[in-house]
């Protein structure tokens, strides 16, 4: 019995002292030359130096360093009876980038997931079932997918050099940990709080997991503690020179002082290399970057002195083990690797990777068989590994993760010198939270001990109100426009029997009035803070009154054209149903262009934008990532009604009634809209904290002037009528309330008396049409427009005064004798109270003309008193 029991204690030591278990190796194999591939595991890896084959400075030599910390991790537990006892560890090498090309040494940036996720974890979770556990040596992007298949198989990953803040998700990711922490974010805010530093600039690989994440991150603890980031600036791996041109211009027009470089190490060198050309390598600018430089064979490293890079600490314990293992690992490759690359590639977060996995799994107090089968893989997410007791190889106290999964570790600061040596001057606590230490001893900021200022301005909220001068202009013009609108629109229609409110439509005119109404409405949206909301209010109204007043205006006279701009004439019935038509036609246009452009404005992103002015700050309303076929709508559909107001007034030019003819003002009108947007869009090159108040000023003046234009004239006329009538009202009254008295009078007068002459004369000798022009002398000249009529000299006793008919009305004025008319060139002048200026074609017209005036004189001077009732005479 007893040799039957050590017979099998015998055999089941002889099993558990042969079993073996593998660790699985990911990186950068694609970059190893005369390495070999089945699909994505990995053999034919020297493990000694051979420079032909590995480029320290490419990710060949990260790949190769890498390995070699797992390999010594491996050799060390192999060697240690205490863990694992009888099982022999063995490591696979796959890539997570496909098989070896050339470019993949400088050309390879990570952006191999799909081949990852695909092809190298299906590897090692179907067809390498010995691997219990991953080791990666990995790019964050190339990390997305196969860390999450990994975890889904309930195969651990421990990741040394993987920053992203991806990682920290835990649902996700729970069989993934890592000995660094992901975020050197928390570190940074630490720093610019213990300067007191609340302005910055962040400048991200944007295609990059890291840098993307790392951004992501910054910006929410930004947020949280009152951080102002002025400007961030996304660029891709391979920028071009225009990216730097533009990033340029986006620093030095935020004034950014304290810059920071979020991404790969590649990206963070290249950035940095640029700020002295892009003369921001001053004393007065700090630059941060959250991983190491690489210098290459083209770098000075004179352009980074005085840069910060942000990292994990290395005490004096650290550095001494850190040491004894870099000397171990040259040593056993034949090789002298300085600790530049030792710590710039994580060589000890690495080895301290697999100790702590292998660690881990001896926590398990498990069978080595059921452990070599996969069977306790249950029990190996990112807790098996938080609370080892580990000290670690390089650490100088326990690896401890927290809830995670990375790393409990402080922060380092360090200065790059001049010569791309890094000495550290500052550190945080392990929450990464405060700062602990800080070497006041040695210049930091570009080998000045001043503390350069993040030119930071205290800035005023500026918006206007009720409370500001500036508002209340805006209240005051726009209340002041909204009821000049109102009383106009209140004047056409209590006059609309006049001649002239007649001959100018009184619906169009209405209509008018109704858009520079809402125009007038939206300088009220201009006050207070801009929301997105209001600013598409703002917009609506204006477009709401460019179209209320632009397509009116083009369809009466479109219509008045038609009416009078040929010689035929036109029956009622085609003259009411022409009027139905353009109106209906002008309705239609109307909702069509508002329906167009609302559409095309939906498309927009309006945001309200905070911009600063000197010390204040202040919202406007921007458009951001307008889209082309939007802006192409809105802008055509615009110069369309434009342009059909520029086409009216052309055609309009035949309409030979004055009162009918509105060409000029046509012209005025839309030389005021254009005006109004060239001015516009002129300001909206440099905004600054008055432009708003600018645009409102330009908006009130064209609209009001535009109003002037199409009712200034009419009110006119219509009150110049309104006064004639009640002055002979006013006698009319006078007359009756002496009629009794006067027709007493009238009986005694002598019935005898004697009838004086009257006679006229039609000077038609220059045309039976002739062009004039009224003009009253006042207060000041107030000139008329120009008009055609029929001119003729009435004579009365000793009394002579010359009318001008025209089909409205006729135009009348007393003349003394013919030294009040003058003939100029081609232009006849009768002078006077009122003046009449008559233009014709050439100077032959006018003499003409003349003449028939004097002629008119000499005969009307003849004519003789007569004691009676003479017949009327015409003078031919």
């Amino acid at each position: 019995m007893v040799l039957t029991i050590a017979a099998i204690l015998v055999f089941c030591w002889s099993v558990s002292a042969g079993t073996n278990i593998t660790l699985g190796f990911v990186s950068n194999y694609c970059a190893m030359k005369d390495a070999v591939f089945n699909r994505s595991y990995t053999t034919n890896v020297t493990r000694l130096y051979d420079p032909d084959i590995v480029d320290m400075d490419g990710n060949s030599g990260w790949t190769y360093y890498s390995e070699l910390a797992v390999l010594a991790a491996v050799d060390h537990i192999n060697n240690d009876p205490s863990i694992l006892p009888g099982v022999h560890v063995n490591v696979k090498r796959f890539t997570d980038c496909g098989e070896y090309y050339p470019d993949a040494d400088y050309g390879y940036y990570g952006k191999s997931g799909g081949y990852a996720s695909a092809v190298t974890a299906t590897d090692i979770v179907d067809e390498h079932r010995d691997v219990l556990g991953v080791i990666g040596s990995q790019y964050s992007s190339t990390v997305k997918g196969i860390a999450q298949i990994l975890s889904t198989a309930q195969i651990p990953y421990c990741a040394a050099t993987t920053a992203s803040l991806r990682f920290t998700n835990k649902i996700m990711y729970p069989y993934m940990w890592r000995t660094t922490s992901y975020s050197v974010s928390e570190s940074i805010l630490a720093f610019f709080n213990y300067f007191n530093v609340r302005r910055v600039a962040i400048i991200y690989q944007r295609d990059d997991e890291f840098g993307d994440s790392d951004f992501r991150r910054m910006s929410q603890v930004a947020a949280l503690h009152q951080l102002d980031i002025v400007s961030s600036v996304g660029l891709l791996s391979n920028y071009d020179a225009q990216a730097v041109h533009m990033l340029n211009k986006t620093l030095h027009r935020s004034d950014a002082r304290y810059i920071l470089v979020l991404g790969q190490s590649h990206f963070v060198t290249s950035v940095v290399g640029y700020r002295n050309s892009m003369f921001l390598a001053d004393p007065n600018y700090v630059w941060f970057a959250n991983n190491a430089f690489i210098f290459g064979p083209q770098s000075n490293e004179a352009d980074f002195n005085g840069a910060i890079l942000v990292n994990h600490c290395n005490d004096a314990t650290s550095l001494k083990k850190g040491d004894v293992l870099r000397r171990l690992m040259n040593q056993d490759v034949g090789a002298d690797f300085s600790t530049t690359y030792f710590y710039r590639m994580g060589i000890h977060l690495l080895y301290d990777c697999a100790i702590l996995m292998l660690v881990g799994f001896n926590e398990l107090q498990i069978d080595p068989e059921t452990l070599s089968n996969r069977l306790a893989q249950d029990r190996m997410n990112f807790t098996l590994f938080r609370n080892l007791d580990y000290p670690g190889i390089v650490t100088a106290s326990e690896v401890r993760l927290d809830d995670q999964g990375d790393a409990k570790s402080p922060v380092c600061f360090y200065l790059v010198t001049k010569d791309g040596d890094t000495g550290e001057f500052a550190r945080t606590d392990e929450s990464r939270a405060s700062i602990v230490s800080f070497n006041t001893s040695i210049p930091i900021f570009s080998g000045s001990f001043a503390i350069p200022s993040d030119g930071f301005v205290e800035l005023h909220s500026y918006r206007y109100s009720l409370r500001t001068n500036e508002g209340v202009a805006i209240a005051c013009l726009s209340v002041i426009g909204i009821l000049t609108s109102s009383a106009g629109a209140w004047f056409l229609y209590k006059f609309q029997k006049a001649s002239i409110i007649r001959a100018s439509c009184l619906p169009e005119m209405l209509a008018i009035c109704f858009g520079t109404m809402c125009a007038y409405a939206s300088l009220l949206l201009f006050m207070e803070t801009p929301t997105s909301a209001s600013c598409r209010a703002r917009i609506t109204l204006l477009l709401v009154g460019y179209s209320a007043i632009m397509i009116p205006l083009a369809s009466k006279n479109l219509m008045i054209q038609w009416l009078f701009g040929q010689e035929t004439s036109r029956t009622l019935d085609e003259i009411l149903k022409a009027k139905a038509a353009y109106r209906a036609c002008a309705w239609v246009a109307g909702i069509v262009h508002v329906g167009v452009c609302a559409l095309a404005l939906m498309q927009f992103k309006i945001v309200s934008l905070a911009s600063v002015d000197g010390n204040d700050a202040y919202m406007r309303c921007s458009a951001r990532g307008i889209l082309a076929l939007p802006a192409y709508v809105w802008f055509i559909s615009n110069a369309l009604v434009w342009t059909g107001v520029v086409v009216s007034a052309t055609l309009s030019t035949k309409v030979k009634l004055v009162e009918y003819n509105e060409t000029t003002q046509m012209v005025l009108v839309a030389l005021f809209s254009g005006m109004n947007f060239l001015l516009i869009a002129t300001l909206e090159t440099a905004p600054d904290k008055l432009t708003d108040l600018k645009t409102c000023l330009i908006l009130w003046t064209t609209i009001t002037a535009v109003l002037g234009t199409m009712l200034g004239g009419r009110v006119a006329d219509v009150m110049k009528g309104y006064g004639r009538k009640k002055r002979d009202n006013g006698t009319s009254a006078d007359s009756s309330s002496n009629k009794k008295s006067a027709k007493q009078s009238q009986i005694s007068l002598n019935r005898q008396k004697t009838l004086q002459f009257y006679s006229f004369r039609v000077l038609d000798k220059a045309g039976k049409l002739c062009v004039f022009k009224i003009q009253k002398r006042g207060l000041c000249l107030m000139s008329e427009k120009w008009m055609r009529g029929v001119v003729s000299l009435h004579s009365l006793g000793g009394r002579r005064w010359i009318c001008i008919t025209t089909l409205q009305k006729a135009y009348c004025a007393v003349i003394s004798d013919v030294s009040a008319v003058s003939a100029t060139s081609s232009s006849v002048e009768i002078g006077g109270a009122v003046r009449i200026l008559f233009d014709f074609k050439d100077s032959v017209a006018a003499h003409l003309f003349m003449r028939d005036i004097e002629n008119a004189f000499t005969e009307t001077d003849a004519a003789p008193e007569c004691p009676c009732l003479p017949d009327i005479v015409v003078n031919q």
